[in-house]
């Protein structure tokens, strides 16, 4: 029953004048015209449904049903016997025990998968054909990431068969389980997300792309907005793969130097393990690493903090980044993005492999050790520990300029299972 406010306010005033003048008799009167307003006043309840279930190798402990509004129901999922627990469909909570408000029609699923031994997560695969070839001809699995590598195509020479064997041991060498300070549990956390089987971009499993030169070294570009034209499939390819940049052989920057090419191969595979596998490794990982600004506000995310305060002290420039501008979420994400592989950098005491051992103005010669951005960016200091260090293994100088030497030498040591 609808009620207009005017009605209902000229109905107080009058109780109220009757009550300042009533009797006994006229009082319980009014009493009872205002619990009966009330109760016309209060709005029928609304009911939205629920719906739960479990995909094969598990259980949920209820199956849903309709609910008022506003109605708490707590849901456990329990794996069975050689199955664990891997995530929910239509929720984004990690944990296998929930509680829902019930605010609208909601359906979920429970998902688990058979329990793999850990050291199958660690895999080393061999380069096997792309058919069809879309752009790229050839694929190499190394712990969870497709490296998909140009062939002959658009004006250009096949990418080698060396730089993705090279490409594929430093993925290696940055997931070495035996390495100090790994924690081989959040490890494996980060090679499941990878391979897209939990976290954030379950069921779809991490890529890393490999080319030449550059995307105008091209004829058509193949990075260009209209590719799919050029290069049929290529962009229902790439969108099967969650992908970042690219690992580029023969940089059109690059001096023919083997630290140049440490620097190249360093910095696009980190961006890769930080965008789609460390924000998963270690628990509490995918809220503070998120940087998807798109899906909620992330400007009180501990990487975000850390990359603001970076900003703040100077550590950390951002002029060559859209306008340059601190509140623009439209960057956020890039800022994040290549803010984590200058502090690692940095954690690692990497510098000399950029060209004159600087990258300044963009990163402060004073933040170029472990003690140093302490010093000036605490809050990056531990980012890093948290939730870089305990799954991405430090690799070692030696064994990076034994594989990558001027003028292209250098080899793999890459050996496939």
């Amino acid at each position: 029953m609808r009620i207009s406010i005017s009605f209902l306010k000229m109905t107080i005033l009058s109780l109220l004048f009757i009550n300042s003048c009533s009797t006994k008799d006229e009082e319980d009167t009014a009493a009872s015209v205002v619990e009966t307003l009330q109760q016309e006043l209060e709005p029928d309840p609304v009911n939205y449904s629920l719906s739960v279930s479990a995909s094969e190798g598990g259980t949920v402990s209820t199956s849903g049903g309709v609910y008022e509004e506003g109605t708490e129901i707590t849901i456990t999922a329990t794996p069975a016997e050689g199955y664990e627990f891997i995530g929910w469909d239509g929720i984004d909570i990690e944990s296998n025990s929930l509680t829902l408000n019930i605010n609208s029609n909601t359906t979920i699923q429970a998902n688990f998968q058979v329990i793999q031994l850990n050291e199958t997560y660690y895999s080393s695969g061999d380069i096997i054909p792309i058919e069809p070839v879309v752009f790229y001809d050839r694929e190499l699995s190394i712990n969870g990431i497709k490296l998909i590598t140009a062939g002959e195509i658009g004006g250009q020479e096949a990418v080698p068969d060396i730089w993705i064997y090279k490409t594929a041991q430093v993925f290696k060498l940055l997931m070495d389980k035996d390495s100090e300070g790994i924690d081989t549990d959040a490890q494996i956390n980060m090679i499941k997300t990878l391979k897209g089987e939990i976290g954030w971009h379950r069921g779809i499993p991490t890529g890393q792309r490999i080319a030449r030169g550059g995307g105008n070294e091209y004829s058509p570009n193949f990075l260009s907005d209209n590719r799919d034209q050029f290069y049929p499939g290529i962009e229902a390819f790439e969108d099967s793969l969650a992908l970042d940049d690219m690992v580029w052989y023969k940089n059109i920057d690059s001096r023919g130097v083997g630290d140049d090419d440490i620097n190249e191969i360093l910095e696009h595979t980190l961006h890769t393990l930080h965008q789609f596998g460390v924000r998963g490794g270690v628990e509490g990982s995918n809220e503070s690493l998120n940087v998807q600004w798109e899906e909620g506000d992330i400007s009180n995310s501990e990487i975000f903090l850390a990359m603001k305060e970076a900003y703040i002290n100077g550590v950390f420039d951002i002029e060559g980044y859209g306008n340059g501008d601190i509140e623009n979420q439209e960057i956020w994400g890039i800022l994040c993005k290549e803010y984590t592989y200058l502090l690692t950098f940095g954690m690692w005491e990497f510098s000399e492999f950029w060209e004159g051992g600087s990258l300044s103005p963009e990163w402060n010669d004073n933040s170029r050790t472990p003690s140093n951005i302490l010093a000036n960016n605490p809050l990056g200091y531990k980012l890093y520990n948290t939730y870089y260090k305990p799954v991405i293994s430090k690799p070692s100088k030696e064994i990076l300029r034994e594989m990558f030497q001027d003028n292209d030498l250098g080899d793999s040591g890459y050996v496939p299972d």
